[in-house]
């Protein structure tokens, strides 16, 4: 008894202090509610300030996070799709090889114009992910990339493949890839190495699993039929495009959710509900009277629902000044920077020795007298450790003591690739293949995820998205060049070795260049440590 009388005391109590506090917040914001309706409340312009601020600082925020592992899905995703058709280069070759009966070199060229012009398209898919949005440019890079591979199943002769695997194919790759890893750059700012690490990590997986499946679709089906198969694969990109949520329709939609947290937090202080005439004034409904418009406001939608679908699909980045366009997509002065300019051309000569080894591999792993699936399933191992190479890579390159280092550390890689490059040819088994390519495999991987990083490095965040399609245009010349002057080699000496040594020629040639460039940019960070602490010792 004691017991109840003390809670329903304390009830009142609470009950007394609500209705003293909710008497007091009546007379104190009385005043306060006519200044809302004149329009001259301090509190809404303190809200409204607040809401102002919050979004100014949310256009320009890096969410290293959240929605950015769902971009990072995506990069993972078109890697794969990308990763995989290019991988299978070797398994096109043999199968073009047979099916048409010509030339080594010849027959390399329509897979390697594939690789080149994906990356000449570099600053164009940076102007229309610039231009309209990231997910655009990926949708349409999805559908060329799906025609390609139609128009190549009914190919009438050899020289058709140039226009519907290289050009076609070519133009739709190059539309996915580069996008993907420069929104992925935009969306991290602390976690950006490793999500550059998993979402290149792709290209191991489609290793792993498309080269595989192509060499079986080729082994049970038809050459039509296999590339038919092929095409519906890639038509999966339009799902990855829908994943590149552009950074500026993300920053908006989190605001608008602050925003209206922040409206519910002083519907809820005020009341609104209880008070209908207040309510009234603001010209806020009630939750009934909204329902009853349920059905008006339902017919409104759907006539707007075509519309809507189209921007959702292919939405646009926030407005910019042609100004500022014309200085993102076509900033050359780049190529004023050294040290960008060396690590370019040591991508290039990489991007040679590496587009050929990946293309050869199978045919120097058949010239042992090993069978074409095993010779395939050696490519899949790679990938296997590709993709373990470039999260290994994305953790590393993350670590604090590490950063500094960068450059360093992905310049050793080159030379340890070259190594491996000189030893491939000395290989008689199917075991020592997989041994070799699986170590060939994480250091490639390694190498190539972790260069948007670098690049980062060298010219700051502020310059990614345009160093970046500079410097895929340069990798495309190695990728136009490497494989058809490998096989130049092979018409010439008659087997694959000297293409391989050739290749680890251009992995040491590039690990020279790119210890000149770090030699230089040292030297400019050290200059520039140098002036500031000059500055600061002056000052005071």
């Amino acid at each position: 008894m004691d017991m109840g009388k003390k809670d329903q005391e304390g009830l009142e109590q609470i009950d007394f202090q609500v209705i003293a506090s909710s008497k007091q917040f009546q007379e104190t914001t009385e005043k306060e509610r006519a200044e809302c309706v004149s329009g001259q409340s301090n509190v809404e312009e303190k809200s409204l300030m607040f809401c102002e601020n919050k979004d100014l600082k949310a256009e320009d925020s890096v969410p290293d996070g959240g929605y950015g592992w769902f971009v990072v899905l995506g990069c993972f995703l078109s890697h794969v799709l990308i990763g995989g058709f290019e991988r299978s280069d070797g398994v096109y070759y043999l199968k073009y090889k047979a099916y048409y009966n010509k030339s080594s070199q010849l027959t390399a060229w329509p897979n390697a114009l594939v690789s080149a012009i994906r990356l000449f398209l570099g600053p164009l898919a940076s102007a229309l992910s610039n231009i309209y949005s990231v997910r655009l440019a990926v949708i349409v890079g999805a559908l060329l990339m799906t025609l390609g591979q139609l128009l190549t199943a009914y190919s009438p002769d050899f020289f058709f493949l140039f226009f519907s695997q290289s050009v076609l194919e070519g133009l739709g790759s190059g539309l996915v890839y580069a996008p993907s890893i420069v929104i992925v750059g935009l969306y991290f700012d602390k976690h950006r190495g490793l999500a550059a690490g998993l979402g290149s990590a792709g290209v191991g997986v489609g290793t792993f699993c498309i080269v595989p499946l192509t060499q079986w679709l080729f082994d049970n089906y038809r050459f039509q039929d296999a590339f038919l198969i092929l095409a519906g694969i890639a038509f999966n990109g339009l799902v990855v495009g829908m994943l590149f949520r552009p950074l500026s329709l993300h920053n908006k939609w989190t605001s608008k959710k602050r925003s209206r947290k922040v409206e519910e937090f002083y519907a809820e202080k005020l009341d609104l509900e209880s008070d209908s005439k207040f309510a009234e004034k603001f010209e806020i409904e009630p939750l009934k009277k909204s329902s009853l418009n349920k059905t008006e406001n339902c017919s409104k939608q759907k006539k707007h629902c075509l519309s809507s679908t189209i921007v959702l699909c292919c939405p646009v980045e926030k407005a910019k000044s042609s100004t500022d366009k014309r200085k993102q997509i076509f900033n050359c002065s780049l190529l004023r920077n050294p040290s960008f300019v060396l690590f370019c051309i040591s991508l290039l000569l990489f991007t040679a020795a590496f587009k050929a080894a990946f293309t050869f591999i199978p045919a120097l792993v058949k010239s042992r007298d090993i069978s074409e699936s095993d010779a395939a399933l050696v490519l899949s191992i790679a990938g296997v450790f590709d993709t373990a190479g470039r999260i290994v890579a994305g953790l590393v390159f993350d670590l604090p003591r590490i950063k500094f280092l960068r450059p360093v550390l992905f310049n050793s890689f080159i030379f340890a690739i070259a190594g491996i490059s000189f030893l491939l040819p000395s290989m008689t088994s199917f075991a020592s293949f997989c041994v070799v390519c699986s170590v060939y495999g994480v250091l490639t991987g390694a190498y190539i995820s972790q260069k948007s990083v670098v690049i980062v490095d060298i010219l700051g965040i502020e310059n990614l998205s345009t160093s970046f399609g500079l410097l895929i245009c340069f990798q495309a010349v190695g990728m136009c060049a490497g494989p058809p002057l490998s096989g130049a080699f092979r018409d010439t000496f008659g087997s694959f070795d000297e293409a391989f040594y050739l290749g680890g020629g251009f992995m040491t040639a590039a690990g020279m260049l790119m210890v000149l460039s770090n030699i230089l940019l040292r030297t400019k960070t050290t200059k520039l440590f140098k002036s500031s602490t000059t500055v600061v010792v002056s000052e005071t």
